[in-house]
């Protein structure tokens, strides 16, 4: 696996990992909000995965080790993060990839659809994700303990925003995941500094007409007891888009990638299997 970093349009260094075979279709991991891209790691190491595609992911900025910079518009203008997509492409020779959005990363998929069009996306993956992004029809679908969490994630008194850090990592999954990994999902949350937490939480979209427009293949992968993101959410997105697969996976949570990793992944080979055919 390699790693290292591209610079996105505005001059932000972005860390990426690699597996490198450059003569296999791309798979681009882009993880969700508090997370980086160790996220992916048991996607980032299957065999049967790494022996068909090219898998890269990336930490989104603000995110693991890529910039966090402290203007408010790098995180609140979409057009950034959609030219961070094209930053990783561009610098690692990527012509086009599947793209695997997981929750905050479904809405990095809409911003590249949005100011880059489809060209370079193979097919979507919406994983634990949404179509509304902040306002109204955002706060409506969430439980009033999640959303009593949100204005203490962005706090900058720890005293404050580590026991919502920790209780973020504990919604990840519908049941307790191993300390280990519960401790590395809390150190990734850590490491994102409250003004970015701030601005990212801040922005507002409504991508449903967007989703309607696109005629690029797409799985919905959603687990039915996610906590943090409904599966209301997931079924609006799996109808808005005319040529979506909805995949439930039945008492898992906003992780099903780490939760049912084997399923998983076997959907995931299939469905980008299919979309470079």
């Amino acid at each position: 696996m390699d790693t290292g970093f591209v610079t996105s349009a505005d001059g932000t260094r972005l860390f990426y990992r690699d597996s490198g075979q450059s003569d296999l279709p791309a798979i681009l991991f882009i993880h969700g909000f508090l997370q980086n891209s160790l996220s992916w790691q048991f996607q980032l190491d299957d065999p049967e995965l790494g022996d068909a595609f090219r898998l890269v992911a990336f930490d989104l900025r603000g995110h693991g080790q890529s910039g966090k910079p402290e203007a408010p518009e790098a995180y609140l203008e979409a057009r950034r993060w959609s030219e961070d997509v094209s930053a990783v492409l561009d610098g690692l020779g990527i012509d086009r990839a599947v793209l695997v959005g997981w929750s905050y990363g479904g809405y990095v998929i809409a911003d590249h659809l949005r100011h880059a069009g489809p060209a370079r996306a193979a097919g979507l993956v919406m994983v634990g994700t949404s179509l509304h992004l902040g306002g109204e029809a955002a706060a409506r679908i969430l439980s009033p303990d999640v959303a009593g969490m949100f204005p203490r994630l962005v706090s900058s008194n720890p005293a404050k925003n580590m026991p919502a850090l920790q209780a973020f990592a504990g919604y990840l999954t519908a049941e307790p995941m191993p300390e280990s990994l519960y401790y590395e999902c809390l150190g990734y949350a850590a490491v994102v500094p409250p003004h970015a937490r701030f601005n990212i939480l801040h922005r507002e979209a409504d991508n449903t007409a967007l989703a309607r427009e696109s005629g690029l293949p797409v799985l919905v992968p959603h687990g039915s007891a996610d906590m943090l993101m409904p599966l209301s959410a997931g079924e609006h997105v799996a109808a808005s888009f005319p040529q979506a697969r909805l995949s439930v996976y039945e008492g898992t949570g906003h992780s099903p990638f780490m939760e049912e990793m084997d399923r998983f992944n076997a959907e995931l080979f299939t469905f980008a299997a299919a979309s470079f055919a």
